[in-house]
């Protein structure tokens, strides 16, 4: 997983598995001056934390209409998304997400089509497009990727996937003002994660997340499934679970199975051993020897 999220030229990325089971992706790219289009396909539920590269615009299509969340907002059946001015955005995608991708040169679009209006948006946002064009667009970004493993001309690649953005942003419609229960929800969610990052060793409770956010449980439950797509409490575990798999991948000297886990307040080896093989479909000896170029036992 962590692998996968960081082959994508030119982004910073994190990726949260919150489902359980073996992680498997595919990712096909292609990638000239000034523009990216990609293919990405991943089989977990994830939490993706995303940022482009500077000065670049993403469009986002999922293939399928699959309850994807852009920063906390569902994206609908034909939906078309895009980051905000600073380039970063948090999609919680399904088991079984596919999405095609768009990055471009913001300077490159304007001088290309100068009398386009660029989002200025802050925040990352979605808006519903004709499913004619969407599914063409879709098309014709596969078409990019085989044309561009063929070794097609970059110049002619370039221009076809500026037209495909210019396109879509023509079509484009002020994002809707975020209700005040879907902000408060998103906000939950975000304080939530602080307070479990913030005391790795001590990771709360659900009964001290509500006590600590002023909420019944009842509403902090609704809220993870509205934004995450799961419980407080397997959220909770597998941010856990995601921060242990994270100190295994990128060892410190020295650093064991048994003390990645102590940092993240897992301190029954059985316990934590039956989680970690649940959430990655592997062990944790296995990760650590791994990313330490060993056989493990």
């Amino acid at each position: 997983m962590d692998e996968h999220a960081a082959n994508l030229s030119g982004w910073r990325q994190e990726y949260d598995q919150l489902s359980g089971g073996g992680f498997t992706g595919r990712l096909d790219e292609a990638v000239c001056d000034g523009v990216q289009v990609f293919r990405e396909r991943t089989s977990q539920l994830l939490r993706q934390r995303c940022e482009v590269w500077p000065g670049a615009l993403w469009i986002g299509i999922t293939e399928a209409d699959d309850g994807s969340r852009l920063n906390g907002r569902r994206v609908g059946a034909t939906g078309v998304m895009a980051c905000g001015t600073d380039g970063t955005f948090e999609l919680v995608s399904p088991v079984g997400h596919s999405i095609i991708g768009f990055v471009v040169s913001r300077a490159l679009l304007a001088s290309r089509c100068p009398a386009l209006q660029l989002p200025t948006d802050v925040d990352a946002h979605w808006w519903s497009v004709d499913a004619a064009q969407r599914h063409a667009a879709l098309v014709h970004a596969r078409a990019i990727l085989v044309l561009a493993g063929a070794g097609g001309s970059e110049s002619s690649l370039r221009g076809a996937m500026l037209d495909i953005v210019a396109g879509l942003l023509t079509t484009r419609e002020p994002p809707p003002r975020e209700r005040g229960n879907a902000a408060s929800r998103r906000r939950l969610v975000a304080q939530a994660h602080e307070r479990i990052e913030a005391t790795p060793d001590r990771a709360p409770s659900v009964p001290e997340l509500c006590a600590a956010l002023h909420v019944s449980r009842r509403t902090l439950q609704y809220a993870f499934e509205e934004e995450a797509g799961v419980s407080p409490l397997t959220y909770i575990r597998s941010v856990r679970l995601n921060g242990v798999r994270r100190l295994l991948r990128h060892p410190t000297p020295g650093i064991t199975v048994h003390g990645a886990a102590a940092e993240w307040g897992y301190w029954n080896p059985s316990a934590f051993a039956a989680d970690y093989r649940r959430q990655f479909g592997e062990r944790a000896s296995e990760t650590l020897a791994r990313s330490l170029g060993i056989c493990a036992d």
